[in-house]
């Protein structure tokens, strides 16, 4: 393989939501088979870090964004692609394809993005192809957003469906904070918010099914988390009267948040909009049930239930918690499907020998010293 190094852009830890990890996770992988990687983080508010390069100024962040990479560099943005903010970041990816030669990768995450996209006029269509037109490959998580990126005008041989979970690693025992938290909880439901401008508005159903659920699982428990989340469902939650049953903590670190679902009885995702939920498919790679919404997108083996519809998820949640144990077939997804899709992809861009097969070759050892 070439020297060629890669520049992702996208938002990165922390906060742990879905994009940030996927973008920390696909930095590793392409480290760990020997591509050099540096990290824009597109977050303003961002700590300094040795980590990645960033700016605190929405200016400089584009400039960043045009500059950074070089002729020899894959430039790879992440974004959602449901805001005017998000395409002008996009804009911009795309002039330092157009303006500097680099060879530029969009990966598109937000479940918004279709009807977003179906609100333009002509005119705005024509401006967004020719935005996408310098892009590689415009990699979106799910059927629906690819449909739209198409329906666009960009060509099916240059957009990709690749979900953006890359594998579970070994999730982490509970700490012993989190095994006190819940060891009085069983069974334990673990429900993680996110996925849409407002995280918390799923989790009003959750802990309405919960309390309806109390009467036949007495010692029912439910740990509430993700990015913003606390605000609404703290106060919700001794409203009605579920404190000691129902526990909200926020946005908790990659690793605390996979410790838990694999100690959950099931997962619940509530969100209204999804592009790719990383923490189902994180579920049920490690064998949990999931229970989830009916967004546009979910993958096989989900147990579904109507958005907003406090009965239909009660119904369903009793229904896999009535299972006996181990009962419940949670089919554990190919882990390493998109990391061989994705790598796959670099392998062409890169003029890897390894593009028609996919194969991830490590890095070559340095021989050692004398």
């Amino acid at each position: 393989m070439n020297d060629k190094r890669a520049v992702l852009a996208g938002f990165y830890p922390p906060p742990f939501a879905g994009e940030p990890v996927h973008v920390m996770q696909l930095t590793r992988l392409l480290r760990e088979h020997g591509l050099t990687v540096d990290i824009l983080n597109l977050n303003r508010h961002a700590d300094r870090s040795r980590e990645y390069d960033s700016s605190g100024s929405r200016l400089g962040l584009l400039w960043k964004l045009l500059t950074l990479a070089d002729r020899g560099s894959i430039l790879h943005l992440h974004t959602n692609g449901h805001s005017r903010k998000s395409w002008l970041m996009i804009l911009m990816a795309s002039l330092a394809g157009r303006l500097r030669g680099v060879t530029t990768v969009l990966t598109l995450h937000s479940g918004l993005l279709p009807g977003y996209a179906a609100g333009f006029g002509a005119a705005r269509r024509r401006l967004a192809r020719w935005i996408l037109r310098p892009f590689s490959r415009v990699i979106c998580v799910n059927p629906e957003i690819c449909r739209s990126v198409q329906r666009l005008g960009i060509a099916s041989s240059r957009t990709a469906i690749i979900p953006a979970f890359l594998g579970v690693p070994d999730a982490p025992e509970l700490s012993t904070d989190d095994h006190t938290l819940v060891r009085e909880f069983h069974p334990l439901l673990v429900a993680v918010a996110g996925g849409e401008e407002d995280p918390e508005r799923g989790l009003a159903v959750v802990l309405r099914a919960v309390q309806h659920l109390l009467p036949r699982h007495p010692g029912l428990g439910a740990v509430l988390m993700g990015w913003q989340v606390g605000p609404k469902t703290r106060p919700l939650i001794e409203e009605l009267g579920l404190t000691g049953r129902a526990v909200c903590l926020g946005e908790v670190s990659h690793d605390r948040c996979l410790g838990l679902l694999r100690a959950s009885d099931v997962t619940v995702r509530c969100t209204f909009v999804d592009g790719d939920a990383i923490t189902v498919r994180e579920a049920l790679a490690l064998g949990i049930p999931v229970v989830a919404s009916d967004t546009d997108f979910r993958p096989e083996g989900v147990t579904l239930f109507r958005r907003g519809d406090v009965s239909d998820l009660t119904a369903k949640l009793g229904q896999v918690l009535d299972q006996p144990a181990g009962g419940v077939s949670a089919p554990r997804p190919v882990q390493d499907q998109s990391a061989k899709d994705i790598w796959r992809l670099y392998a062409e861009l890169v003029g890897s020998e390894d593009a028609a097969t996919g194969i991830m070759r490590p890095p070559p050892r340095r021989a050692a010293s004398g």
